[in-house]
Formats: structure tokens, C-alpha cells, sequence
């Protein structure tokens, strides 16, 4: 049986202001590359259409709200590179599926490639926080966390 947690203890941020944190961040990444996928070799201009930037808000918006579904039943205290890609891509490819129909057939392609991309810029993610914790402790002199 699933409980559902209702004190949300983090070990890197605690409470209700790291879901918010989390689910800015999943919003973004799923927002990134819902825009980048629509956009594909139409060039960036049209791709900046206000529906295309609708479109690319509803799939982020689902993607944050289902992080914040998942984040509170999860033990978020382990915290791992797979953990944070994967559903990275399974909220980007739920939150695609539900803003709009695919641009290319089958119909589960574009959302598929959206959800790759989106696990692709968690990894990014992943490694830059680290790489910039290790420089900011080298700058102030302190220890790195990891």
C-alpha cells in the first residue's frame, strides 16, 4: 500500500518550497524540449508562434504537476541520475501526449523523442549542479556536497 506522505522531508530541500524548486525545474526541462521538438527544422522564428508557446506551456504544466504527484509519495531522500531522467521523461512524454496531437506519425513518436530530449537536458542538469557546487567550494574554500 502507498502512503502518502504529508511531512515531504528532503535531505537538500525540504517542504513544500523544494517541490516548488523541483517542479519549476521539471516544468522547464519539459517547456525546453516540447519547444525544441515543435520547432524541428522550421527554423526558430515560426516555432515562436503563440500557440507553439502554448503547446509547449500545457506539456510543461503537466509535467510539473504530475512531479509534484510523484515527489510527495516518493522517499526523496535517495536521489540518482537515473531517478531524475526517468521521470523527467515520463512526465514530458505524459505532459506532450496531452497538449497536443503528434506533428509526425506513429503518435507516439513525437512525444517519445520530446521525453528523450527532456531526460537528455536532466542529465545536463545533473552534472552542471554538481560541477557547479565543486567550483563554488573551490572558490569559497569550503567543501563540496555532493
Amino acid at each position: 500500500m502507498t502512503i502518502l506522505k504529508s511531512d515531504i522531508p528532503s535531505t537538500d530541500s525540504p517542504g513544500a518550497s523544494g517541490l516548488a524548486l523541483r517542479a519549476a525545474g521539471k516544468f522547464s526541462s519539459a517547456w525546453i524540449s516540447c519547444f525544441l521538438v515543435m520547432a524541428r527544422s522550421d527554423g526558430m522564428m515560426p516555432a515562436f508562434s503563440p500557440e507553439h508557446v502554448l503547446r509547449a506551456s500545457m506539456c510543461g504544466t503537466v509535467g510539473a504537476v504530475l512531479t509534484v504527484a510523484l515527489l510527495i509519495q516518493m522517499d526523496r531522500a535517495p536521489n540518482s541520475l537515473i531517478r531524475q531522467m526517468t521521470i523527467s521523461a515520463v512526465v514530458t512524454f505524459i505532459g506532450d501526449v496531452f497538449a497536443h496531437p503528434s506533428h509526425f506519425p506513429p503518435q507516439w513518436a513525437e512525444p517519445l523523442v520530446t521525453a528523450a530530449v527532456s531526460a537528455g537536458i536532466a542529465l545536463v542538469m545533473w552534472y552542471a549542479t554538481r560541477w557547479a557546487k565543486v567550483l563554488m567550494a573551490m572558490w569559497t574554500g569550503g567543501s563540496a556536497a555532493s
